[in-house]
């Protein structure tokens, strides 16, 4: 199966996200530095590397969080900071930081989030939402109790509720128990069935890769590695 995935994303699908010469320096350190990379449209990339090799910079880049220093990147042919609003309506991600309104409720939450993306929808179907992420129990609980696992969980539910064609996942097994790693693996294989383009950021490298087609490994902010992501454990190791 494994290299049917493979296959399937060695075809002519035109790159939805494109860099040349990359970089974003903060202060006097480069993050990132002539990164060349592109990613086709219905790939799932993983990005691997160790704390501090660039992997959260790159994702905030291609969401249009930060404004690149050098070189070049676009997403969907956009300018992802000057063409934000465009992009924001494609592109949904998940990080270590997921802005949750801490007063609301997990329900209150998705009700917003709903009616912000002019998709209103009634509570039985947000509720059947929170059950995909095991929070159907304490959809009525204030965001201010949930631990970081059920925080996490709720923001892989809004990602769900907004439907991107880009997803960006920062670190998405990270404080979830064994059910939830499940859930965000079921979640990107029906992505990528979908045809949705995933770039997901993780040190869990085994896990990543089983649900990616494509990996890079970056090293000081550098591309030190890339290639098919069934290969991706073995060659993290040689890389750092």
């Amino acid at each position: 199966m494994a290299t049917q995935r493979g296959m399937a994303t060695q075809s002519s699908s035109p790159p939805v996200v494109v860099t040349k010469g990359l970089g974003k320096r903060f202060g006097t350190r480069w993050a990132l530095a002539h990164l060349d990379l592109e990613i086709e449209g219905g790939q799932a990339l993983l990005v691997a590397g160790s704390n501090g090799s660039g992997k959260t910079t790159l994702l905030k880049l291609i969401a249009g969080l930060y404004r690149p220093t050098a070189g070049s990147l676009t997403v969907r042919g956009l300018d992802p900071v000057g063409d934000r609003l465009q992009n924001r309506r494609a592109l949904s991600m998940v990080g270590h930081h997921s802005c949750l309104y801490e007063r609301l409720s997990a329900l209150e939450s998705l009700r917003f989030w709903a009616r912000a993306l002019g998709r209103p929808s009634a509570d039985s179907e947000l509720i059947e939402l929170l059950g995909e992420v095991g929070l159907a129990e304490r959809r009525n609980s204030p965001v201010s109790t949930y631990s970081a696992g059920m925080r996490k969980r709720l923001a892989l539910a809004r990602s769900r509720l907004e439907d991107p064609s880009i997803l960006l996942l920062d670190e998405p097994f990270a404080a979830l128990d064994v059910a939830g790693q499940r859930q965000v693996e079921a979640w990107v294989e029906r992505g990528r069935k979908s045809g949705m383009t995933i770039v997901l950021a993780s040190h869990q490298l085994e896990q990543a890769a089983a649900v990616c087609d494509r990996a890079i490994v970056l090293e000081h902010g550098q591309i030190a590695w890339m290639g098919d992501a069934r290969n991706l454990p073995s060659a993290f190791e040689r890389a750092s």
